[in-house]
């Protein structure tokens, strides 16, 4: 089975791209970002518009309250029954994100085994004191215990909860995989200039902030995300200043930075990835960037 990914860092323009290739193979789109799975956000993940949502199918998309934890496993049994489905239908997957662990667990052999949720955390944990508790959530997963200070035993312990109860991987075994796809898979890497994406990222971010991010994580703020969807870029740093840790402006910048790192590790990400073709946008005439796009799917399908 043939499948497409048109993947990319964050703000370079998967989404517009995307729209116009579905429509041009007569296909619809499955969704390959972690965050837009869950429902209500939409400003900060950037998420395509209800209007464009009519025009061509998509899933995996708006599926999961963003109060409920999903996992890479999750992800990946749900999207292979819609490859499934598309195969079925003999239609042509177009899978559209930049989440990688996502994207490899869906298309490579990855084995991951999902615990069983253990619903006694805060029982176990009775008797530790918010430092220690937050001590041990810092050893078991440091990055997800700086965006959460230890006094808020209740978010600590929910993080702890799901990092205990996370899919396990066998790295070794996954690393390998990548050479075993699970389908017939072409990547298409969607790329520009860093000084252009960068600027592009700054402008994106300005943009969500004057359609109304704020007032978006206002309405699940304080505890109406998951720790999951709490860590996405531009969540993360506006509860940091609901919690009054920083101020609006210094969150502001922060989502620009976080921004700027995350597409610099995508671009580490994909460039390791076999069967990818990079293709620069051409920011002054998109159509041509759209007509080479095409022309590579054709000449994949035809092989």
């Amino acid at each position: 089975m043939k499948v497409i990914v048109i993947t990319g860092p964050t703000a370079v323009g998967k989404t517009s791209i995307s729209l116009k290739i579905a429509s041009i193979f007569k296909t619809e789109i499955i969704n390959g970002d972690a965050y837009q799975i869950y429902k209500g956000m939409d400003v900060g993940t950037s998420k395509v518009t209800k209007e464009e949502q009519q025009l061509i199918k998509h899933h995996m998309l708006d599926i999961i309250p963003p109060t409920k934890e999903f996992s890479i496993y999750d992800y990946q049994q749900m999207g292979r029954k819609v490859l499934a489905d598309f195969k079925e239908k003999q239609m042509l997957p177009i899978i559209v994100g930049g989440s990688g662990l996502y994207l490899d667990a869906l298309i490579y052999d990855y084995k991951l085994n999902a615990k069983k949720r253990d619903y006694n955390t805060e029982e176990k944990y009775a008797n530790y004191s918010n430092h220690d508790l937050h001590k041990l959530l810092n050893d078991k997963n440091p990055t997800l215990a700086a965006t959460i200070h230890e006094n808020n035993r209740k978010r600590v312990l929910r993080a702890i909860e799901r990092n205990e109860s996370e899919v396990n991987t066998d790295e070794a075994t996954n690393y390998n995989a990548i050479e075993h796809p699970l389908y017939d898979v072409l990547f298409i890497y969607l790329t520009d200039s860093r000084e252009k994406l960068y600027d592009r990222i700054n402008k994106r971010v300005s943009k969500m902030i004057n359609e109304g991010l704020l007032a978006e994580v206002e309405s699940f703020f304080p505890d109406k995300l998951s720790t999951q969807a709490r860590s996405a870029i531009g969540y993360k740093e506006l509860y940091e200043y609901l919690e009054g840790d920083i101020s609006l402006d210094e969150a502001i910048e922060l989502i620009k930075k976080n921004t700027r790192h995350y597409a610099k590790r995508q671009e580490t990400w994909f460039r390791k990835r076999p069967n990818t073709i990079k293709v620069m946008i051409d920011t002054n005439d998109l159509n041509n960037t759209i007509s080479e796009i095409e022309s590579i799917i054709n000449n994949f399908l035809k092989a």
